[in-house]
C-alpha cells in the first residue's frame, strides 16, 4: 500500500506545475497539515536534497508499495538543509527520522542508518561518496538515480555537460550504487532527446519524468535481489563539477550559447558587460549587426547577444562576487 495524504498530493501537484526543475537544494513546503495514510511493504530509506530533482523522486517513492522509514540528507550542500525545508516537512508529516549526515560514512551516521533497518535505500542526488560499509547496511543495497545514460557522463553534473557539449540525446539511469561512483549494475534506463533550445532546468524536468516512470520496476528488481546488467566501463566518460563559467573562455559563439543554456538555472555563466560582472540567463547567436543594441560578445564564428542578465549569481550564495565564479577555465 502506498503512503497517501492530501498534503503530499498538493506537493506533487505544485512541483509538476513547474516548467523547469532545479538541483538547488533550497526547496521548502508549507508546514505539514493533516495525517498520512502510512504505506506498507519493504522498509526503504530515501537519500537526497530539498531540490526539485530529489523531491520528485521522494514523492514518487511514497506512491509505491513500500514503507519509507527515514530520509537522509547532507547539511554541507546548502544552509537551507539545516532548517525547515521540503525534506524536513515531509519527514515531520510522516513521523519518520530525518538524518542530517555531515559524513555519511562515519560510525555515528552508519549507526543511525542501520537503526532504521532498511531493506533498501533510494538515492536521488547526493554530494558525498558512499563507502562500501555504508552501502552494505540495507539488506538489498542502494538504488542510485543518475541523470545520464551511464556509463556516459559519470560525475556530479551530467545534465550540464549534456547541454554544454551539444548532445542530442541523454537519459536517466537507475542502478545499484557501488564504491566506484556511477559504475554499479543497471536496473532501468530511459532515453530523452535534448532539444536545441533546452536549458538544464527544462531537461531536468524531462529526465525526472522519465525516471519516475521506471522507478517502480527498478526498485522491484533491487528488492528481489536481481543482479542487474553490468555496465561496459570501457565506454565510460566522466565530467567534473562546474561553477559559474566565463563565457569568453568558450572557443566559439556556438559553444558560449550552449554554456548559457547549460547554466540555467543552477549555475549561470557570466561575462564582463560594460565593466561589470553579469550573470547570463538568456542569449542568442547573431551574425549581422546588433540592431537591438544589446550587449554582444564576439567570437571567431559569430557573436553572442546577451538578452537577459542579472547582478545576482542565482546559486545559493546569491551574491555578485560568488566564490563559484570561475575565470578562464578549460574549454569544452
Amino acid at each position: 500500500m502506498a503512503t497517501r495524504s492530501t498534503y503530499l498530493q498538493r506537493a506533487r501537484d505544485e512541483l509538476w506545475s513547474r516548467e523547469v526543475f532545479t538541483f538547488i537544494p533550497d526547496r521548502d513546503l508549507p508546514p505539514p497539515e493533516g495525517t498520512a495514510e502510512a504505506g506498507d511493504g519493504p522498509a526503504v530509506v530515501f537519500t537526497g536534497f530539498p531540490s526539485d530533482y530529489s523531491l520528485a523522486f521522494l514523492l514518487a517513492l511514497l506512491e509505491l508499495d513500500v514503507r519509507v522509514v527515514g530520509i537522509v540528507t547532507s547539511p554541507g550542500a546548502h544552509p537551507a538543509i539545516l532548517g525547515d525545508n521540503a525534506l524536513s516537512r515531509i519527514a515531520d508529516h510522516l513521523g519518520i527520522a530525518l538524518l542530517r549526515a555531515w559524513r555519511i560514512n562515519d560510525e555515528h551516521s552508519r549507526m543511525h542508518l542501520a537503526a532504521l533497518q532498511p531493506e533498501a535505500v533510494v538515492m536521488a542526488s547526493f554530494d558525498q561518496i558512499v563507502g562500501h560499509r555504508t552501502l552494505e547496511i540495507p539488506r538489498e543495497g542502494w538504488l542510485n538515480i543518475h541523470p545520464s545514460l551511464l556509463p556516459q557522463y559519470r560525475g556530479p553534473e551530467p545534465v550540464y555537460w549534456a547541454i554544454a557539449e551539444g548532445a542530442q540525446e541523454t537519459g536517466i539511469t537507475l542502478h545499484r550504487a557501488a564504491p566506484k561512483v556511477d559504475s554499479g549494475p543497471v536496473y532501468a534506463q530511459a532515453r530523452v532527446p535534448v532539444d536545441p533550445d533546452e536549458t538544464s532546468g527544462s531537461l531536468t524536468r524531462k529526465l525526472v519524468a522519465a525516471g519516475v516512470e521506471v522507478l517502480p520496476a527498478a526498485l522491484h528488481k533491487l528488492l528481489a535481489g536481481d543482479p542487474g546488467s553490468q555496465l561496459d566501463m570501457s565506454a565510460a566518460s566522466y565530467r567534473t563539477s562546474v561553477g559559474h563559467r566565463l563565457l569568453t573562455s568558450a572557443r566559439s559563439a556556438t559553444e558560449a550559447e550552449r554554456m548559457v543554456r547549460a547554466g540555467v538555472p543552477n549555475m549561470l555563466a557570466w561575462a564582463q558587460l560594460d565593466g561589470h560582472v553579469a550573470y547570463v540567463w538568456k542569449a542568442r547567436l547573431v551574425s549581422n549587426g546588433n540592431p537591438a543594441r544589446l550587449p554582444v560578445l564576439k567570437f571567431p564564428d559569430g557573436s553572442l547577444q546577451i538578452l537577459e542578465a542579472s547582478d545576482s549569481c542565482g546559486c545559493h550564495h546569491d551574491v555578485l562576487d560568488c566564490p563559484h565564479r570561475g575565470g578562464d577555465v578549460a574549454s569544452l
